[in-house]
C-alpha cells in the first residue's frame, strides 16, 4: 500500500537522507545484492591479474605483457561500465518499488532493467564526457595564461610586472574556481537522468534534458550535498575495512613475514569489494528519492499517484460487485 506519510509529501534534504538509510537498513540484502555487481567485476579482474602472475607458461616479454595488460584494462573498463549502469538502473527500480510500498527481488530488478541497459550506458557515458569536458575547460583556463606568459616576452618594468602577475594570477584562480563550480553543477544537474530513464522510459537525450529541468533551482545544491555526504560515508567505510592493511603496512609486516603478503592482498581485494557493495547503493537510493521529491514539488506527482490509486480502486469496485453477484 502507498503510504501518505512517507511518500506523498515534499521532503527536506535531511528527510531524504533519513528515508534513504531507512530503506537501506530495512532492505539491506536487496540493495547490497544489486550493488555487488560492479565491485564483483573489479574483483574478478584483480583475481585474474593476480593469478596470471603465478602462471609459469605466461609470456614474460615486456611488449606482449604490456599489450595484454592494456587489453585487460579495456575489457575491465567496458565490463565495469556495463555492470555499473545495470546495477544503477536496477537499484533505482528497486527503490521505486519499496518506496511506494511494494515488494521486489534482485532478479526482478535486473530483469526489468535489461531492455534499458544500453540507454543507461549512453546516459552514463554522456554525463561523464560532459563532466570531463567541463573540467578540461577549468584546467585550460588555469594553464593557458601561464603558457602565454612564457611565450610573450615581458615589456614592463619589474614593479609593474609583479603587479600584473598578482592581478592576473588572482583572476586566473577565480576563473578556475568558477569553472570548477560550473562543472560540478553541470554534473549534479544530470544525476536524475537514470531515474527518469528507468521510471519514465524516455530516450537518453530526453532523460538528460528532463534531469536538468527537475534539478533546476535548489535541486542541484541538494544533489551536490547528498553526493558529498555519501562520498564521506564511502571513504570512512573503505578506511574501516582496510584499517588492518594500513596497520600491517605501517609495521612492515609483509616485509618481515613474506607468507602474509598473499593474505594481505586477498583481504585488500575483498575489502574493496565489500566497500563497493555496502556503500554503493546509498547514493543511488538518495538520488532516486530526490527524483520523486522533485516531481512532487514541480509537478504535483503526489496528486497524480493519488488519482491513479483512486482510479484503480474505483475500477476494481464494479469488478468486485460483479463477482459477488455471480457467486450469489
Amino acid at each position: 500500500m502507498l503510504s501518505m506519510d512517507s511518500t506523498l509529501r515534499p521532503m527536506s534534504t535531511a528527510q531524504v537522507l533519513d528515508r534513504t538509510f531507512h530503506l537501506y537498513k530495512n532492505h539491506f540484502l536487496l540493495f547490497a545484492g544489486i550493488a555487488a555487481l560492479p565491485p564483483a567485476v573489479i574483483l574478478l579482474w584483480q583475481a585474474s591479474f593476480a593469478l596470471l602472475t603465478f602462471v609459469p607458461f605466461v609470456d614474460r616479454n615486456p611488449v606482449s605483457a604490456g599489450i595484454a595488460f592494456a587489453l585487460g584494462i579495456i575489457v575491465m573498463a567496458v565490463g565495469y561500465l556495463a555492470a555499473l549502469s545495470f546495477a544503477t538502473g536496477a537499484t533505482v527500480y528497486a527503490v521505486s518499488r519499496v518506496h511506494l510500498g511494494h515488494t521486489v527481488r534482485i532478479g526482478e530488478s535486473y530483469k526489468v532493467i535489461r531492455p534499458l541497459l544500453w540507454r543507461i550506458v549512453r546516459i552514463v557515458i554522456s554525463v561523464a564526457v560532459r563532466f570531463v569536458g567541463a573540467l578540461g575547460i577549468a584546467v585550460l583556463v588555469g594553464v593557458a595564461p601561464m603558457a602565454l606568459l612564457r611565450v610573450i616576452p615581458p615589456s614592463l618594468n619589474p614593479a609593474n610586472s609583479v603587479l600584473v602577475m598578482w592581478v592576473g594570477g588572482t583572476l586566473v584562480v577565480a576563473a578556475v574556481i568558477a569553472c570548477a563550480i560550473w562543472s560540478l553543477r553541470l554534473y549534479c544537474s544530470y544525476q536524475l537522468a537514470v531515474p527518469v530513464c528507468v521510471l519514465e522510459k524516455l530516450g537518453a537525450a530526453a532523460c538528460l534534458k528532463r534531469s536538468r529541468f527537475l534539478s533546476k533551482g535548489k535541486g542541484v545544491q541538494r544533489i551536490l550535498l547528498i553526493l558529498f555526504l555519501c562520498a564521506i560515508f564511502t571513504y570512512v567505510l573503505a578506511i574501516a575495512l582496510s584499517v588492518q592493511i594500513l596497520i600491517f603496512a605501517a609495521l612492515g609486516v609483509a616485509g618481515k613475514t613474506p607468507g602474509l603478503a598473499v593474505p594481505i592482498v586477498i583481504w585488500q581485494y575483498l575489502a574493496s569489494f565489500l566497500a563497493g557493495a555496502i556503500a554503493g547503493p546509498v547514493v543511488t537510493i538518495a538520488v532516486a528519492l530526490l527524483y520523486y521529491d522533485e516531481r512532487v514539488r514541480k509537478e504535483a506527482f503526489d496528486l497524480q499517484l493519488l488519482m491513479e490509486a483512486m482510479g484503480e480502486a474505483s475500477s476494481a469496485s464494479p469488478a468486485t460487485a460483479a463477482a459477488s453477484g455471480a457467486i450469489g
